[in-house]
């Protein structure tokens, strides 16, 4: 079979909607000149904002950004020779300046590294323009360090499905925006409903 066996995984928990409005408010404290937490923050909150996969932004080009139309094109996904295909997906308002500042602060940190690097997170070693797996990693664990606290990339992209279906979101829609061929690989191991959520829905259609 060409799509991924989804047999035996459980639903990771999504982050905590205090822990999230803590990065978003962290990232607005920075100073525009701390490359490092620029970075570090612009790439965690475009994970979260986006729910994109690992590789989708590791190797994501600085052009598939879109800032007039605010929206990242994954070009590379999961899948991609195979079943996967390609998709943009909208970036949230509330991390539209950050990702401003952090171009800026991409395109002063190529120029002093005399580097050309295509990559929207370029990597320092110039036989490959992208960051490594572990890089993204390492750069996710400047955000953990600075708020103490934990979570990896998995939590974010299911964060970014249930904060579409919070806000009511269809679940065929948040389907289509995760990459995924079908709602069961969404509502099984990413994102559902909330409970309380359901209840007051069909609350609604009975009055």
């Amino acid at each position: 079979s060409l799509k991924p066996n989804t047999r035996g995984r459980k639903r990771i928990p999504s982050m905590e909607n205090s822990m999230y409005e803590r990065i978003l408010a962290r990232s607005k404290e920075i100073e525009p000149t701390d490359t490092k937490l620029v970075t570090a923050y612009a790439m965690v909150l475009l994970y979260i904002g986006t729910g994109a996969r690992n590789k989708e932004i590791r190797l994501a080009n600085v052009e598939d950004l879109d800032t007039d139309d605010w929206v990242l094109n994954l070009i590379h996904v999961k899948g991609e020779a195979t079943y996967g295909s390609e998709r943009a997906v909208p970036v949230p308002p509330e991390i539209h300046e950050l990702l401003l500042t952090y171009l800026l602060v991409r395109k002063r940190w190529c120029t002093s590294k005399n580097c050309y690097s295509p990559a929207l997170f370029p990597s320092k070693n110039p036989d490959n323009p992208y960051l490594t797996s572990n890089s993204i990693r390492r750069i996710k664990c400047v955000v953990e360090e600075d708020l103490n606290i934990k979570f990896d990339l998995r939590m974010c992209r299911r964060t970014f499905g249930q904060r579409y279906l919070d806000k009511g979101l269809d679940i065929e829609s948040t389907s289509v925006l995760m990459g995924h061929a079908s709602t069961k690989t969404t509502e099984g191991f990413y994102s559902r409903r909330k409970l309380s959520q359901a209840i007051e829905k069909a609350r609604n259609l009975s009055e």
